[in-house]
């Protein structure tokens, strides 16, 4: 828990409140902290105009849409960033040289707030998921007798939230349970800030590494756990990893097999993970229970959208990374009976392994529009034994997909790349595809 006072004063660059407002939040706990908080952001002013209007009203102290000048960011005593900037920006070169922290609000948190029990997960799939029906369990934790007595908090850090992060240190104590989303970027940063979660989840191996996918574990202790499926595990001897952790294998066995689940197949392995770390923390049986059978996978993620003449349609806008793409048609294709719609911008990654693939699954590809799509469209197009079709947007791809699709077939929309173009937000062009299929 920091000081009441710790921020006053403080003259803050926040750079970029992110592409659904994420760090509003952050801004509006630092700005009644008594910061003196300036944003900027590339975006424009009528894109932020909603956010802008709340933290001007609250004492916001000045804004700069459209541009970030890198001159008035050496005035600033500390620069917040977006996690939609890099921290080698070329507008951030002379507050380097000036020697100005430059913080993303993980790292800021991790080295203010007090020793936590942190609970990460890590993966290029599955996240999400995990984060949504494991939070009310380790909620359920924290307020065991044996704990309540101490006011443990819990609470969540997610970089795709809207709940903020850095605001969780006017609370954040001794002891509190801490659940993260790890991102490649974060796995990076938290290396360098020797942070390793006590409890790491790996809802798959991550997309981006240096050495190691195993790298944010380097820090655990005998005592700190590593759990995973056997595959994940088993990647351990390729790597030479040798964890210090308990490495605890999970199966989706470990379900009751009584307990009644509403669910794809694909996320009992999610379910599983969470049930193995409700275990560690004692939460008991029939809470867990209560939890899983109630619980809806969240939007975006193979979510079922409608079935028209004996086609299903399902939206997957928030896989970003190849192996998130791959991991849907696994769980959705039956002998080849997908179209799968996908592209966007350019993420920096391989897409040998999805284009390797495709033909496993999916008999059609709709490429949309984006600088990752024109980067890598002739891979697609050589696709063998897969018909590749280009779309202008996203009405046009849903249009075609359905009709190359036939009865008993899946349109996955499962975009493999970041959004792009008229699409502000994963969240914005899922909403497009949504709303083009029910439509059709």
């Amino acid at each position: 828990m920091t000081d009441r006072n710790h921020w006053k004063g403080t003259r803050i660059a926040m750079i970029g409140l992110g592409p659904h407002g994420e760090m509003v939040e952050d801004a509006k706990f630092l700005i009644k902290a008594g910061a003196l908080l300036s944003v900027y952001d590339m975006k424009s002013e009528a894109r932020l105009k909603s956010h802008l209007v709340y933290l001007r009203s609250i004492g916001l102290a000045n804004y700069v849409c459209g541009q970030i000048p890198a001159d008035d960011l050496l005035d600033a005593d500390i620069v917040i960033l977006s996690h939609e900037y890099p921290r080698d920006s070329t507008f951030l070169a002379r507050v380097r040289e000036k020697g100005t922290p430059i913080e993303y609000p993980e790292t800021l948190f991790f080295k203010l707030a007090p020793p936590l029990t942190v609970v990460g997960i890590i993966g290029a799939a599955g996240k999400t998921s995990i984060i949504s029906v494991l939070a009310p369990m380790l909620e359920l934790a924290s307020e065991k007798d044996d704990v309540a007595s101490t006011g443990q908090n819990f609470f969540v850090c997610d970089p795709e939230s809207n709940n903020g992060i850095i605001c969780h240190l006017k609370k954040a104590k001794n002891g509190d349970i801490l659940l993260i989303r790890i991102t490649p970027r974060l796995i990076d940063e938290l290396h360098e800030l020797r942070v390793s979660p006590h409890v790491a989840i790996f809802a798959a191996l991550p997309e981006r590494y240096v050495k190691s996918p195993f790298e944010i574990l380097e820090h655990q202790t005998y005592n700190n756990f590593l759990i995973a499926s056997d595959e994940v595990i088993d990647t351990t001897r390729t790597h030479d990893w040798k964890p210090r952790a308990k490495m605890l294998r999970t199966k989706v066995t470990i379900i009751p097999p009584f307990w009644d689940l509403n669910i794809h197949e694909h996320n009992r392995m999610n379910i599983a993970l969470a049930l193995q770390v409700a275990h560690l923390f004692k939460v008991e049986d029939e809470q867990v229970k209560k939890i899983v059978e109630t619980w809806k996978p969240p939007k975006g993620r193979i979510e079922f959208v409608k079935k028209q003449k004996g086609i299903e349609f399902y939206n997957d806008t928030a896989s970003i990374l190849p192996q998130s793409t791959i991991s849907a048609m696994m769980a959705l294709s039956k002998d080849r009976n997908l179209v799968l719609i996908c592209g966007g911008s350019d993420t920096g990654v391989s897409y040998s392994e999805l284009i390797n693939v495709v033909p496993e699954y999916a008999h059609t590809v709709i490429l949309l529009p984006g600088s990752g799509t024109m980067k890598h469209r002739k891979l697609f197009e050589a696709i063998p034994n897969t018909k590749v079709i280009s779309a202008p947007g996203m009405e046009e791809a849903v249009r075609l997909a359905r009709e190359n699709a036939k009865v008993g077939d899946r349109v996955l929309f499962s975009p493999a790349f970041e959004a792009s173009g008229y699409d502000i937000s994963r969240k914005d062009r899922g909403e497009r595809f949504v709303r083009a299929v029910r439509g059709l």
